[in-house]
């Protein structure tokens, strides 16, 4: 591991158990073992390191498997559930590294006390993934997998509400989300994804 993968790592660990404004610069040197001036030769200031540390995260989310791409001729769509569990399978892989648990964190302890972090968690958590489901459910509609009466707005909230519910309970309840538990949480929204696609479907 270089430098600036160690100060990335420490200053991760600082602020997901202390919270990213009551971090200092200094502390991260030392926690790194080198001198503050040194951190600049690899990041500019504090926020350059979350800025970095949200690109990753970022990353994370973006959809790799060209099978789940948004495309009204992918022959996924008349098979929603599948659909559906490979989306569950790519937020299952996310949460799996620990890395994005402790993003995760950051984000929760933050996300009302600064700007910067609260407007990342309201884009690339709350309105990008929204956007992505909405047009999952529109395709649906529109090749009459669902029902007419569909309200692809609404189907794309509760979908996608209740992984994060889950999510927030685990943050809530564990410092270290065991892997039992993360097993669950997959089972638990596959589970939820079945049960809304039956009730919009046409029979």
């Amino acid at each position: 591991m270089n430098t600036k993968e160690k100060i990335f790592n420490v200053s991760l660990d600082l602020f997901s158990k202390k919270g990213y404004d009551s971090v200092s610069l200094r502390e991260i040197a030392e926690a790194v073992g080198i001198k503050k001036s040194s951190i600049y030769s690899h990041y500019s200031s504090k926020e350059a390191i979350l800025m970095d540390i949200f690109n990753q995260f970022t990353k994370s989310f973006e959809i790799e498997d060209k099978e789940i791409e948004l495309d009204e001729n992918n022959p996924l769509l008349e098979n929603p559930e599948l659909f559906y569990h490979k989306g569950s399978e790519a937020i299952k892989n996310m949460l799996f590294e620990e890395t994005n648990l402790k993003i995760w964190k950051l984000i929760l302890i933050q996300m009302h006390h600064n700007e910067t972090i609260r407007a990342f968690f309201e884009n690339e958590i709350m309105v990008k993934p929204l956007i992505f489901w909405q047009g999952l459910f529109t395709l649906l509609k529109e090749k009459g997998v669902i029902r007419s009466d569909s309200n692809p707005e609404l189907l794309s909230k509760q979908y996608y509400s209740f992984p994060i519910y889950l999510l927030l309970e685990m943050c809530a309840r564990y410092d270290d989300i065991p892997e039992e538990v993360l097993e669950d949480f997959f089972a638990q929204t596959e589970e939820h994804a079945k049960f809304l696609f039956e009730s919009v479907k046409v029979k």
